[in-house]
Order: structure tokens, then sequence, then C-alpha cells
């Protein structure tokens, strides 16, 4: 397995890393329920795969999924590579507070990383809110700092304060390559890491879906999609709907899936995790099969044939979405 170091730190990662969104979830929650003894084995079974990257935050489950995570590496810490997200907040105090609250869920006195999730478009506010979080990385409760979902401009801020950001985490797949027209070249120019999220797309990827009515109103809330047509967004996004270039990608998938015997989801991974710049993929996953799965991508070498039918299968979708890089269209990425 290729380790790779995350941005200009000494974490080393795999190709493949944990995504904990699912994590001490409820009936109801976005991922519905899932047991803490299952929660438990994926861990254990990660880290002995060479998965030692757990992504999660604060929002996640209303911070269930740090509690199941925490005690899930209870013994196991040293083990671990924990990132957790915070939302911007109005004072350094709540900041300080919140990430206190989040330490204590997980069972620890730092993380490894802590990136802010989403960034604002009030500069003032993005200025002071990274200005916390270079405190918090001095004052020893993150040993990094990172960012999620931030472009090239609001990452220059941080250069700006001297804040040194190790990554960011970002949404990168086969249907959502925005990130390569600026923010992609921006990470690397820096040595900032891209953890990439939603390379499978909420598995829409792995070819489960053969029409826009079997995927849930909720995994369709980003720019693919109709939003007119979907009682969680009901407005039409400023480009797109690409859903029947969406298919026209899965079917390619499906056809590249047959020719080389790999899923279509193994591909979808594999092609993301062949792409400069991307240091890691944080993909969920429900049961030890998922895992398995996903790690197997991390495992495969796609021949340069297969990555340019990728592309080109995934360019129409990129054509029509153009630029936008905040996949559920609300415009907050600068």
């Amino acid at each position: 397995m290729d380790i790779k170091r995350l941005g200009e730190s000494d974490i080393y990662v795999a190709p493949v890393s944990i995504g904990c969104w699912s994590f001490g979830g409820n009936e109801g929650d976005y991922w519905g329920a899932q047991d803490q003894r299952e929660v438990e084995r994926l861990v254990h079974a990660a880290l002995d795969g060479g998965a030692r990257f757990f992504d999660t935050a604060y929002a996640y489950n209303e911070g269930k999924s740090e509690i199941s995570l925490g005690a899930a590496l209870k013994g196991k810490r040293g083990q671990a590579i924990i990132c957790t997200k915070t939302p911007v907040q109005d004072s350094s105090e709540v900041f300080e507070r919140e990430l206190a609250k989040s330490l204590k869920r997980l069972g620890v006195n730092e993380v490894d990383v802590l990136m802010i999730h989403w960034p604002t478009r009030d500069e003032k506010l993005m200025r002071d809110n990274l200005s916390f979080l270079k405190s918090v990385v001095e004052k020893g409760y993150a040993h990094y700092a990172g960012v999620s979902n931030f472009g090239a401009a609001t990452m220059e801020i941080a250069r700006e304060i001297g804040l040194t950001i190790i990554a960011n985490e970002f949404c990168y797949s086969l249907m959502s390559r925005a990130i390569e027209f600026e923010t992609l070249p921006y990470c690397i120019e820096h040595n900032i890491g891209i953890t990439s999220y939603m390379s499978l797309m909420q598995g829409i990827l792995t070819g489960k879906y053969s029409s826009v009515e079997e995927i849930p109103a909720e995994r369709r809330r980003t720019v693919h999609f109709d939003g007119t047509k979907n009682p969680l967004v009901n407005k039409a996004h400023s480009n797109g709907p690409a859903e029947a270039e969406v298919f026209a990608l899965v079917d390619a998938l499906k056809r590249l899936s047959a020719e080389t015997g790999l899923s279509p989801g193994r591909l979808a991974l594999a092609w993301c995790l062949a792409k400069p710049g991307i240091t890691t993929a944080i993909a969920g996953c429900r049961d030890e099969k998922q895992l398995y799965e996903n790690l197997g991508a991390a495992e495969t070498t796609l021949n340069t044939d297969i990555i340019a039918a990728l592309d080109e299968a995934s360019r129409p979708i990129l054509d029509k979405i153009g630029d936008i890089t905040d996949v559920f269209g609300r415009d907050r990425i600068w």
C-alpha cells in the first residue's frame, strides 16, 4: 500500500481513509442506525488493514459520531490518526469551548488534525476563525490545522496569518471535478494534501442505482440533479442538472467493470487515487465487506487507457457543472 505524507506534517496516511459520518447514527439520522459493535469491528479491521486516518466532525449525528469513534479506539489511540471538524464560531471562547466538547466526546486530550468544516463568506469572521484555529494548534489541542471545502482565496488568508494548513478536505470524484480548475493546483503548489470525500458520491458511482428516481432524496441534493424536483432542495441550481450525463458515466463504469473485472466502485475510487494531489480518499462503510472493497482500491493500479476512458466518460458532467466547487450549490466556497 502506497503510504503518503499529508502536506507539511509528520502524518503518513494510506490511500483510503475511514469516513465516520454514519458512526453513532440512529434511525432517522442521515445514514440511519449503525450498531456500535459493528463500528468497533470496522475500526479495528481498518487499523489492521493499514487505514489509520479517521474523519469525523462536530456535526455528524450531533456529536454521536465522535463518541462512537472514541469508544471504538479505546486502547488503540496510538494506532489512529483522528481528524475532526468544527463549524465557524463567533468568538475564540466559543471556538475553544466547542473544541473541548469534541475532545471529551472522543475521549482524548488532543486530535491529530482539526479542520474548519465550511468557510463563511464573511471575510472578517473567516479570518478570525483561522486565527482561532492557529491558536488551538499552538496550545496543543490539535497537532495540525486543516480546512474543509476551502477555495484558493480562503487558503490564502491562512498563509497571510502564518497558519500552516496540511490538508484540505474536498469533494472530488468522477462526478465532481471542479477543484481541477483552481483549488487542486493551489494545493499542489503549496503542498497541501487533498483528502477527498464523496469519491463514490454516496454510492451513486458504485452502480447501485439505475435511475434518478431510485436515488434517495438526500443523496440527490447536489448540483447534478434537478433541485426543483427534490423536496429537500426545492430550487434550481445555477448550473446543471446533469442527470443524463451522470447515468451515462455509470453505464461507462459498468462497461469498464465487465472488461476489467473490477467493480464500478473500485474503478471510481482507484481513478480518484490516481490523480495528482490526492493524498487519501475518505470513504464511509457500513460493514466489513464495504471496508475491504474500499481498501482494495488502494491496491488497484489503473492503466493509462482506463484512466483516460474514465476522464472522457466524466467530462460531459464537468462541462455541464463547470467550476462550481460547492457540490450542494450553496455558494459557500471561495
